[in-house]
């Protein structure tokens, strides 16, 4: 049965945003009095006396003193999840080239919510910093109608991987391929489906599946984060849920749980032959495919971000979290500061084209009644 949509499909499969603003290299700019044009031509004796901006920057740069003290890294995920994972991997080089210790604070719960609320309060001075998960974490601050803080006054640091999501599920039900786990449930012989906490973007996921490709759940169970969704996929509190291909990869291990398939159109080397959900409909890349971003409280100066974008520039290109990412199939890529910004900014608004957020509030609101 087709339920009402809250999607707005005109453009939401393969939909691209980038940053306004940046003048375009052929748009012409008004001519000024051309004896100024000739003035300007004419060599000027106290241009000798300007500063070279490189030498500038470099006396800038030797004048920071940054970090002066121990650092906190906020994790808005529970620990073993695919973010906290990919945070982990590359805290310790990160650490090495900040040259203090880094805490890694795991604060769960409301989608990351909570967390970046905390780090929102934090001090300005670079010592603190999080990593979060977009879109998810616009999405769930759209639905949650969060008003003690602006996603977009956050400061960005650099972009450091991607990985999407995927449905996994206890073997013991016997379920191989995605037609396997939309028969169980047609047929009554499972009821539940784990997501990964109510207003996340999982949450949203979880109807688009019932409502668009015919995975008729009875029950949706949220938990706070892919770890947690994995230990009861484990240990078939639920039989199957919305795991990270990151965090999927621990609990396939247990010999217990399988891939079932791939919800991005993502190329994952350690699952080549597990079938992406573009196979049975829409691509859901939009929602599905999330990128590590890394932020600060807001204010936070440009050239202590800049000292940490660094870090993390040196630690994904180390040839131990590349043999990592390999090993796992996990993809750890920077993004500079600009990449971060146009994250930030750029997803929000392709979300709010995208999705009717009220449509989606009022839909869960009337089914929870």
């Amino acid at each position: 049965m087709r339920r009402r949509s809250f999607i707005r499909y005109g453009g939401a499969a393969g939909a691209g945003f980038a940053l306004a603003g940046c003048l375009d290299d052929d748009e012409e700019v008004p001519d000024d009095d051309p004896g100024d044009a000739d003035d300007a031509a004419e060599p000027d004796d106290e241009a000798d006396e300007v500063e070279d901006p490189d030498d500038a920057d470099d006396a800038a740069e030797e004048d920071l003193d940054f970090p002066t003290e121990s650092l906190e890294w906020m994790v808005p995920w529970s620990e073993g999840g695919g973010t906290d994972q990919y945070v982990r991997t590359i805290h310790p080089i990160v650490e090495e080239e900040l040259g203090e210790s880094i805490e890694i604070d795991n604060r769960e719960g409301a989608s990351q919510q909570i967390g970046t609320q905390h780090l929102y309060t934090q001090e300005s001075d670079g010592h603190h910093f999080g990593t979060v998960t977009v879109p998810g974490w616009q999405f769930a601050w759209l639905i949650e109608e969060v008003d003690e803080f602006d996603v977009t006054e956050f400061e960005p640091i650099a972009t450091h991987g991607t990985f999407g999501y995927t449905i996994i599920a206890n073997d013991a039900h016997g379920i191989e391929d995605f037609d396997d786990l939309r028969d169980a449930y047609d047929e009554g012989e499972i009821d539940n489906f784990a997501y990964q906490g109510v207003g996340s973007a999982s949450h949203v996921v979880a109807y688009l599946l019932r409502d668009e490709y015919d995975m008729n759940w009875q029950n949706a169970v949220p938990y706070d984060g892919g770890a947690m969704v994995n230990e009861a996929v484990i240990s078939d509190e639920v039989p199957a849920g919305i795991a990270t291909n990151t965090s999927a990869v621990d609990a396939i291990d247990t010999g217990d749980v399988s891939m079932v398939v791939n919800l991005t159109t993502l190329e994952l080397d350690a699952f080549p032959d597990v079938e992406s959900i573009a196979e049975y409909g829409e691509e859901m890349d939009y929602i599905n495919q999330f990128v590590q971003v890394a932020i600060a409280p807001p204010e936070t100066p440009e050239d202590v971000r800049q000292v940490i974008s660094e870090a993390i520039e040196t630690a994904v290109d180390h040839e131990d979290v590349q043999e990592w990412a390999d090993e796992t199939g996990n993809i750890v890529e920077y993004g500079d500061m600009d990449e971060a910004e146009e994250q930030i900014v750029g997803t929000l608004d392709q979300l709010e084209e995208n999705v009717d957020i009220e449509e989606f509030r009022e839909m869960v609101e009337e089914e929870d009644d």
